[in-house]
């Protein structure tokens, strides 16, 4: 089994299920942030605010998609080793 196919595994459907609950307060986040940006303007955005969310989006991605993604490149042609 080469390095490529470590990845693939899907998380399990419980363990997607518990990172789903842990991570519903980003959602009001999430929001406060749109709100923010809308209607106060971007002056008064946050540093937590923009990490807290990006750790949200982060969260469901990896509950929606069942995996988590590669930061690898692919290699293209042969392998080493």
């Amino acid at each position: 089994m080469n390095q490529s196919n470590t990845n693939k595994a899907p998380i399990p459907a419980n363990v997607r299920v518990m990172i789903a609950l842990v991570a519903t307060p980003t959602l009001m986040v999430i929001g406060m942030l749109f709100y923010t940006l809308f209607f106060t303007g971007w002056q008064y955005v946050s540093i937590s605010m923009i990490i807290f969310s990006l750790l949200g989006f982060f969260a469901y991605y990896v509950v929606i998609v069942g995996k988590l993604p590669s930061l690898r490149r692919k290699t293209s042609g042969t392998e080493r080793g």
